[in-house]
């Protein structure tokens, strides 16, 4: 005896117990008032805990059946013929009780070129449902079977992407067709094309052309402005009507293919705006961002505030690592926000080790600490889902790491970033050039927290002082003017720090470990700030003297 899903007034949806599906659950209340439930991701009944559970038979739906079985065919409701169907393996099934009629399109999605499983258009309602493993980064749908060439075009949907492949191919001369068209689409639509092409950049990067194809409405705009972000050098095609299929069964093929083919173009990423535009945006209250580890550099800093880049300055030995880790852990475990960092002088597992000594108050890099195991697992555990490392065996051009922090930003939804050392990006280039590309460097990154709300923190290392005057290590003060490439980030950045301590034998005996925090410039509001922070060893602690814990 087959059961089939429950019938009635579907009253809610619920998570699956039996799958990862969080809203596929239709709950059913029947006649007596008991309810029952159905999954329709996964086609499994879910048990109420009725006292009286009732067995039903139902015929068997299309997300059980074994799409591979299903045959290809023309899809007439979408103009879509069925050689194009069958170019993009698109599985259907038809209502048993006629043989004919399309009920549910099948579109496979893979992921690293392997199938995962499918999208589930069912016809009559223009519903879509999960059908399989969808979780996580998928290919770009129909992307393994692209046969390489010049141009890529991207859709937002998969009848745009089948729609759009058929209209090339009919309307490229004839000496031309065995060219076949490379026609992707996204896997969740607009709202997800930023992560769709965050995920499979280095496959956009092996064409010449990459031509966005998306909807003409304010979702496909939105999508289109997302997407640029992570891929500027993509150009954009418009048409009349509001996506490829429409233009197709619109019969405006030839428009299409002109759109699309010829007419793309670059994409001017600045807009101009009137007063009314912004309004509601500029009669907001400035607001105070998060807070820093130290209360005096919060309150001249007004919190830690998106759209900006910090620069913290300071010589070998004096206390930068330590800020760094300091505000890391502060960050990660008192404000709950998730930080990206970039160490580019220590791997993971020491800047771990060293971040997990400030949550347990014992340094654990050092060969004369006893601790136990549990403590330092625990420790690092704090930081689980808080803390991202890049490695620093991967790449250090800042076009790599820019596109790290583009995918730390949209996967991971990290808004913090901590970059260590600035300099290390230039280290490769001779002196003469690596001033001008320190300021490329700058530039760019200006321009990044502008069109993320992200905030970026670098770390620079600063120049000796001339011969003969009082050193860093003596507790001499840093000067911007001493940072490498000072005038690209006096330029660019917007809050620059330095810290100095007298690490000398003649340091009076109430200043040993005692760091003075100051601003060198604030381009934002011209603050300053002088605070004394206090490095404690027993408790690897760098905070000001009245929050030392």
């Amino acid at each position: 005896m087959k059961e089939v899903k429950p019938s009635g007034q579907c009253i809610r949806r619920e998570p699956c117990p039996h799958c990862p599906s969080s809203d596929a659950v239709q709950i059913y209340e029947r006649e007596d008032g008991t309810e029952d439930g159905f999954c329709f991701a996964c086609s499994k009944f879910v048990d109420k805990g009725n006292s009286k559970p009732i067995k039903v038979e139902r015929e068997e739906t299309a997300m059980t059946v074994d799409v591979q079985k299903l045959p290809c065919r023309a899809l007439p409701d979408r103009g879509i013929t069925n050689a194009t169907a069958k170019a993009f393996d698109v599985r259907v099934a038809v209502d048993p009780k006629d043989g004919k009629t399309i009920t549910h399109h099948f579109y496979q999605d893979t992921k690293d070129g392997k199938p995962v499983g499918y999208e589930v258009r069912e016809v009559a309602s223009k519903e879509f449902r999960s059908k399989g493993d969808r979780k996580g980064a998928l290919d770009l749908w129909n992307q393994s079977r692209t046969s390489g060439g010049r141009k890529l075009f991207i859709t937002e949907g998969r009848c745009d992407a089948m729609a759009l492949y058929q209209v090339v191919l009919d309307n490229t001369p004839a000496k031309y067709k065995h060219y076949l068209p490379n026609v992707v689409s996204l896997t969740r639509g607009s709202s997800g094309a930023a992560k769709d092409i965050v995920n499979n950049i280095n496959f956009l990067n092996k064409y010449e052309e990459v031509i966005l194809c998306f909807d003409q409405d304010a979702a496909g705009a939105k999508a289109t402005k997302e997407a640029l972000k992570v891929y500027p050098n993509a150009k954009v095609a418009t048409y009349s009507e509001n996506d490829p299929n429409a233009m197709l069964l619109a019969g405006k093929a030839k428009e299409l293919y002109q759109a699309c083919v010829w007419n793309s173009t670059v994409e001017r990423m600045g807009e101009v705006v009137d007063v009314h535009d912004i309004i509601e945006s500029a009669m907001q209250k400035p607001a105070m961002g998060i807070s820093f580890p130290w209360p005096t550099v919060t309150k001249a800093c007004f919190g830690i505030r998106p759209g900006t880049i910090h620069c913290v300055g300071a010589a070998p030995k004096i206390g930068k690592t330590d800020h760094q880790h300091q505000l890391v852990h502060h960050l990660a475990l008192v404000e709950k926000v998730k930080v990206g960092v970039f160490d580019l002088e220590n791997s993971p597992v020491r800047t771990a080790k060293k971040l997990a000594s400030k949550e347990a108050k014992v340094d654990f890099t050092r060969p004369d600490k006893e601790y136990s195991d549990d403590l330092l697992r625990d420790s690092l555990l704090a930081f689980e889902g808080m803390v991202r490392f890049y490695d620093r065996c991967a790449s250090r051009d800042w076009e790599d790491i820019r596109v790290a922090i583009q995918e730390m930003h949209i996967l991971d939804g990290i808004n913090i970033f901590i970059l260590d050392p600035l300099t290390a990006l230039v280290s490769r280039y001779a002196s003469s050039e690596a001033n001008d590309k320190l300021n490329e460097i700058a530039t760019d990154m200006a321009d990044l927290v502008q069109s993320y709300p992200i905030t970026i923190f670098t770390y620079s290392h600063v120049n000796p002082k001339p011969k003969g005057k009082k050193t860093h290590e003596a507790g001499a003060r840093v000067y911007s003017s001493e940072f490498t490439g000072s005038r690209a980030m006096e330029k660019w950045f917007h809050y620059g720090h330095g810290i100095s301590r007298d690490r000398t034998e003649e340091c009076p005996e109430d200043r040993k470990n005692m760091s003075e925090f100051y601003m060198l410039f604030d381009r934002e509001f011209g603050q300053g700030y002088l605070a004394d922070v206090y490095f404690d060893e027993a408790t690897v602690t760098y905070l000001e003297p009245s929050r030392r814990w």
